[in-house]
This record gives C-alpha cells, sequence and structure tokens, in this order.
C-alpha cells in the first residue's frame, strides 16, 4: 500500500521530467486503488491536491492515467468515509478535475488557467508548488503557446501580493495587484471573495488619499453585489439547505480559509448567503464614514464587521493596514483598540467568568459588547452576547440578581434572538442544587444557529457549586494587545511596560517549547532574563515585582476569585509562567505581526 505523499511524489517526479513511465504509471495505478483506512487518516486538501496534480500529469501522459470520472470517485470515497472532511475543498476540485480534463481536450488555456486558479484558492504554498510549472508544460505540450506566467500568477496568489503590499506601504502597487485579482475573482465567479476584495480596493484608495476614488470603489461594490445576488437568484432557507459560501475558520493541510464557497458560481443565495456579500459593503461603508467624520465608533464599526468570527484576523497583515489608515488619517494611534475587536473582547468575557468577574463589571461588559455590535448592525449578536452574559451570570450569581438586569432587554431579545431566550428562561427555572449542565446543553444548542465565538472559554463555569468556592480555575490564558496586558479577559495594563511584555514573551516561549517537548518547564533566573531581554537583573526584579503588585490589584478589584499573581509568574528559584495554571499565551505587540512564545 502506498501512501498519499508517495504517490504524490511520483507524480511530481514526472512533472520534473524525472521518474520515467514506469514511476508515473505505478502512481496513476495507486491513485485509483488508495484504500480507505489511508483516505480516512490524510488532510482533504492533501487528497484534493493529490487529484489535481494527477489530472495535470494524465494530460501531460497523453491521456494514459486515470479518467476524470475515476478521480472524482476518489474524492467521493473520500467524502463517504473520512472524518476528516470538511466539505469545502473537494466539491470545488471536483469540477476543477473537470476543467482540467476538458481544457485538454479543448485545448484551451482560458480553461487550464480557470483550473490552476481554483487549485491556488486558501493555499499560501501554491506559487512555490509544482503546478504552476505542470500547467506550464501541459499548455506548451497541448501546442499552446505564450501562456506560462498565467498559471503563476492567479487570482489567490495577486490578491496576497496586494495584501502585503499594502501592509507595506506600498499602496500603488497593492492596487495594481488587487486590481488583478478582481477582474479574475470576477470572470470566475468567486462571488464572496470579490465582494471581500473590493473592500480591500477601498483600502487601499484611502491610504492614497484617494477619497472619491474609494467612494467609486464602494459604488461599484454596491452594483456588483446587487448583480449577483439578482443573477444568482433567491434559494429559501430550509433545515436542510446549505450555504452557498462558507464563513469561518477552517484549516485542512495547507489550506486556509475564513470565506469561501464549495461550488464555483454557485446558484441561488440564500439569506445568509446575500447578507455576507452586504456584509463587505457595509465595512466600506464605514469605512468611508471614518475618512469623513474620523468617528472612533464609525471604525470600530468598520473592523467589527470585517473580523467578526475570523481568528486568524490578528495574525493576518489587516491589523498592520488598519493601524496604517489610522495613521494616515489621525496621526499616531495606540495599537491597542484596534486589535481590540468586538470579537476579541467578547471571548475576553466567556473567560473572564472563570476568574467570577465581579456582577457589575460583568453586566457593564456584557452592555458595552451589545452598544459595539449594535453599531456594527449586528443586533442578532448583540442579543446572543446579552444572553451569553446573563448564562454566565446566572451560574455565578444565581437566578434573582440576573433577573433583575435581563429583564430590562426582554423585548429586544424576543425579537432577536427567541428560541436562546426561550433556554435561557428555561436554565433560571433550574433550583441550583440540580447543577447547570442540562440548562446549558439546551441553550448551547439554540445559541448555534449563531455565528458567534465560541462558548467552550465559559464550560468551567457551570460547575456544580462554583457559587461556594473560591478554588483556582483550571487553566488562565495570558494576552498582550498591543500596549495593553490582559489575564482571562481582565485588564492587567492598559499600557504595559516594554520590558515587563519582552519577559512575559521570554517565559512565554519557554513554556510552550516545553509543552511542545514534552519536558518540564525551566526556570529563568534574572540574569538569564536580563541577558535575553537587554535589561539588568535588578531592572528585571523590579519590572516582576511591579507586575505582581499591579495583577493582584486588578484580579482583586474585578474579580472574586482567589487567584494570586504567583500562581501566573513563580519566583524560586528563578522565574516561569506556571504549567499548571497558564493555558494559552498569545501576544499581539505590532499590528499584523504575531510574536507567539
Amino acid at each position: 500500500m502506498r501512501s498519499v505523499a508517495e504517490i504524490r511524489e511520483d507524480l511530481q517526479e514526472f512533472v520534473r521530467g524525472g521518474g520515467g513511465p514506469a514511476g508515473v504509471e505505478r502512481a496513476f495505478a495507486a491513485v485509483g486503488q488508495l484504500p480507505d483506512s489511508e483516505l480516512q487518516r490524510t488532510d482533504e486538501h492533501d487528497v484534493a491536491l493529490l487529484l489535481c496534480l494527477a489530472g495535470v500529469c494524465a494530460g501531460l501522459a497523453g491521456g494514459a492515467g486515470p479518467t476524470a470520472l475515476e478521480l472524482r470517485a476518489v474524492a467521493d470515497r473520500y467524502a463517504d468515509t473520512s472524518i476528516l472532511y470538511t466539505g469545502r475543498v473537494l466539491p470545488r476540485v471536483k469540477e476543477t478535475i473537470d476543467l482540467i480534463y476538458r481544457g485538454v481536450e479543448e485545448k484551451s488555456a482560458q480553461i487550464l488557467q480557470e483550473a490552476a486558479d481554483a487549485i491556488s484558492q486558501g493555499w499560501a504554498e501554491y506559487a512555490r508548488s509544482d503546478f504552476p510549472a505542470a500547467f506550464s508544460r501541459l499548455a506548451a505540450e497541448l501546442g499552446i503557446q505564450g501562456v506560462g506566467e498565467e498559471f503563476l500568477e492567479t487570482s489567490y496568489v495577486s490578491w496576497k501580493r496586494g495584501l502585503d503590499n499594502s501592509a507595506r506601504g506600498s499602496v500603488e502597487e497593492a492596487l495594481a495587484a488587487f486590481g488583478t485579482s478582481l477582474d479574475k475573482y470576477r470572470k470566475y465567479s468567486y462571488y464572496a471573495d470579490a465582494a471581500w476584495l473590493y473592500t480591500d480596493l477601498v483600502i487601499a484608495r484611502l491610504l492614497a488619499g484617494q477619497e472619491q476614488a474609494a467612494v467609486r470603489v464602494l459604488d461599484e461594490q454596491r452594483r456588483y453585489v446587487d448583480d449577483v445576488i439578482a443573477s444568482a437568484g433567491h434559494r429559501p432557507a430550509t433545515d436542510s439547505t446549505s450555504y452557498a459560501f462558507h464563513l469561518g475558520d477552517v484549516r485542512s493541510g495547507g489550506y486556509s480559509s475564513f470565506v469561501d464557497s464549495p461550488a464555483m458560481g454557485p446558484q441561488g443565495l440564500g439569506p445568509d448567503d446575500r447578507a455576507l456579500l452586504r456584509r463587505y459593503v457595509r465595512v466600506s461603508e464605514n469605512l468611508l464614514a471614518y475618512a469623513a467624520s474620523r468617528s472612533r465608533r464609525d471604525l470600530d464599526a468598520a473592523l467589527d464587521l470585517f473580523s467578526f468570527g475570523w481568528l486568524g484576523y490578528l495574525d493576518s497583515p489587516y491589523p498592520e493596514i488598519f493601524h496604517r489608515l489610522v495613521r494616515h488619517l489621525e496621526g499616531a494611534e495606540p495599537v491597542a483598540p484596534l486589535l481590540l475587536t468586538v470579537h476579541v473582547r467578547w471571548r475576553g468575557l466567556l473567560q473572564a467568568g472563570r476568574l467570577r468577574l465581579g456582577s457589575a463589571d460583568l453586566i457593564r461588559t456584557a452592555m458595552d459588547l451589545r452598544e459595539r455590535l449594535r453599531a456594527a448592525g449586528m443586533e442578532k449578536e448583540a442579543g446572543i452576547a446579552l444572553l451569553d452574559a446573563g448564562m454566565l451570570h446566572f451560574a455565578l450569581y444565581g437566578k434573582a440578581a440576573t433577573a433583575s438586569w435581563l429583564s430590562r432587554r426582554l423585548a429586544e431579545l424576543r425579537r432577536l434572538v427567541p428560541d436562546p431566550l426561550q433556554a435561557v428562561v428555561e436554565a433560571l427555572q433550574v433550583p441550583p442544587q440540580s447543577g447547570l449542565q442540562t440548562p446549558l446543553a439546551h441553550y448551547l444548542g439554540a445559541r448555534a444557529a449563531y455565528r458567534v465565538p465560541d462558548f467552550m472559554p465559559a464550560f468551567g463555569v457551570f460547575r456544580r457549586d462554583l457559587r461556594s468556592r473560591r478554588e483556582l480555575p483550571a487553566e488562565v490564558d495570558l494576552a498582550a494587545y498591543g500596549e495593553s496586558l490582559w489575564i482571562n479577559g481582565i485588564l492587567i495594563y492598559e499600557t504595559a511596560p516594554a520590558a515587563l511584555l519582552a519577559i512575559l514573551g521570554e517565559l512565554g516561549r519557554e513554556l510552550k517549547e516545553a509543552r511542545a517537548e514534552e519536558r518540564e518547564v525551566p526556570y529563568l533566573s534574572a540574569a538569564e532574563l536580563a541577558e535575553r531581554t537587554g535589561r539588568t537583573s535588578s531592572a528585571v526584579v523590579q519590572v516582576v515585582r511591579r507586575f505582581r503588585a499591579v495583577c493582584q490589584e486588578q484580579l482583586d478589584r474585578g474579580t472574586e476569585l482567589g487567584l494570586k499573581p504567583d500562581d501566573v509568574l513563580q519566583g524560586r528559584p528563578g522565574y516561569r509562567l506556571s504549567p499548571t495554571v497558564v493555558g494559552d499565551v498569545q501576544f499581539h505587540l505590532v499590528p499584523g505581526v504575531t510574536f507567539t512564545p
């Protein structure tokens, strides 16, 4: 039995001009004979690349390889048997396989270019893979002239280059790359990608100081979205209806995307599909409103709409791009507010529950989230944020205290989120001694219909007798967003000393490396930390001492759980982050550049 990786290696060798007929024939035979046991442990994207490469190689071999039908059958078998099937890669790849074979049969450069474009989507390594050269060789053998570069410059590759240029401030280069990408996204009917890319163009025009040109791009974006919605047709939503577009972080092998479609040019759009397309129009509208007003409310609305639900946003070039925009329009601006999106703050609320965030602070945070979501036009999400806070408040402080503030929003919640509200109402009827796991399960079931942050960070709050206990939480997370430092959504420093961030960065690195290597987390002496961070030993000691004092002050003020600074940063015989208490450590110190310790 040959593995997917071994078969792909043989096909790659054939593309490069080596291996000989025997090697590729063996690879062709192995593709169709892949056993279920091999498919079941292979990522969907890796299977997709194998099938596409086999299709290109079949064309290079003069049709001696598997047919399109046989490759599609392998894709279907994978979909039927592997739990790793996401449904976001192979459906579109089956169409891509048909394009490859049709392009060979018709000797069509345009069809082969469309196939190459489809393969590149969501795959950062496409430009460095064998596919551009494979398509170029295939076109040459078919007698197609002068199309080599077109297989390298796909819509996705151009878009990524535009983002990099925009993040570096090379606006003219970004505009050119985005224009090339948009033309291809529109040509190949990648509706959601094109709607998103118009917003990239609006940002680039604003960065170039071309506000009227940005307005014209917005007008074109509106017309494009309206035309797509009208031409694609209406598809009523039912329990069995699948989305034309997916929204949410998905990874499979080398594939990574936030918004995409499982089909090329989907026919029929449901309400959620149309809302997704219009979401990017609203982002552009808010950005232009911000450019005109310099209002932080307009900027927050644009950032929140753009990033909501996208876990990879902070690691993308966009924070740097937005930071450049703010500097261009307003001058110097602190980094943290641009990183603390409503999605980040919502997750922080759920984490803060694990530290028994005080009742008043919990309610205030929930109301702040509600107002920010409403400002971005996300009213249903605002309702879920209130209900999340209500469930946390009930688990921590009981029914009477929760009902007294949540009841003030009853009419609003009934209108926006009736099913999750009913689940909360039912939870409030449960006696504390009965446990909250079953009511929580009912609430999570009703909440699942909404695209909102994962509730998992708050699960520990729903232990049977947490209200009466002051024990350490199972885990806390440490996060830096620009200059600010947080523990489980509790603000420790609004502007943390650079020395402290450097020290915590080194300790976080040691924690993660030790866990990855399954060894004990070492203590670092003040002298070693001083050498690594460019400080003196005495400065390290003073910074740590001050951190512990501020940490204690902030936790005592905002929480009711007995978490002490030494529980987070241990200090004997050196310093380390507690491996039993500290879970995740995330540092987003520079916009768009994530330092992950």
